[in-house]
């Protein structure tokens, strides 16, 4: 009997399709590292930063306007202008990220139904997978669309809803392959043994024929966004205002 081989290929090759997805949802991490003390809200009038462990609450207005818990900084006409600059920057570079994002949940999501596919007991099975994947990544692009709030949180927030929702999916495929290896195995039925090696050898020219296009946009984007985190480091760092206590708004941290 070949039970134990099988296992293990049909293992390795989902494996390989799980490690293909994530890889797109830590994109951003692998290119610059943004960090901040501060979780971010946005609305029509303002941005609002608040600092997690200090609570102290810094927000950016129209006309390039600061105010720390509710009070107004004196700025220069220079500081004023890069507040201005911060700002606008600020709400551009979120529906950015929030897009990218998204396109990262889909890409996920389709390597993961590739998978599916792939190990479906029969067509009505395929349907009915294809039909929960679809429903469960459209459920996370909504929840990813409809926030307020974005930042280093909200990213590291996101990747555990989708390696959760994920994982449960993945589950229920190890289940589903493990329960055809050891049927197949144990019939003694060479033709099925090899049919099934087969389809678990191609997951990975068919993962990466379906999503590696995306995936390499999808790099290219995330290169394009670092850049663009790493401008917004710039412009604070090029306010000389200081806050009550002395020291420099420093909203976020970037690092490459």
């Amino acid at each position: 009997m070949k039970l134990r081989p099988l296992v293990l290929l049909t293992a390795l090759a989902l494996a390989f399709g799980l490690d293909s997805a994530t890889a797109t949802m830590n994109i951003e991490g692998a290119r610059c590292d943004v960090e901040s003390n501060y979780s971010t809200r946005l609305d029509a009038g303002q941005i609002a930063f608040t600092n997690k462990d200090t609570n102290r609450v810094i927000r950016l207005l129209p006309g390039g306007v600061i105010e720390v818990d509710g009070h107004a900084l004196n700025l220069n006409a220079r500081d004023r202008a890069r507040a201005a600059e911060l700002e606008r920057a600020i709400r551009a570079i979120v529906p950015e990220a929030k897009a990218l994002a998204v396109d990262a949940v889909g890409i996920a999501f389709e390597a993961v139904g590739h998978v599916s596919s792939a190990f479906a007991n029969d067509a009505g099975a395929a349907r009915e997978s294809a039909t929960r994947i679809a429903r469960t990544a459209e459920e996370l692009k909504r929840s990813i669309k409809a926030r307020d709030d974005w930042g280093p949180q909200s990213e590291q927030e996101i990747n555990r809803l989708v390696e959760g929702a994920v994982g449960s999916l993945i589950g229920e495929m190890v289940g589903n392959i493990t329960a055809q290896a050891v049927r197949v195995a144990l019939s003694g039925d060479e033709a099925a043994v090899a049919e099934l090696e087969a389809r678990a050898g191609s997951i990975e020219a068919n993962v990466e024929k379906a999503i590696g296009k995306h995936a390499q946009e999808l790099e290219a984007r995330a290169d394009a966004l670092c850049q663009r985190a790493h401008d917004l480091d710039r412009i604070e760092g090029q306010i000389s205002a200081r806050l009550p206590d002395g020291s420099p708004i420093d909203l976020i941290q970037v690092k490459r």
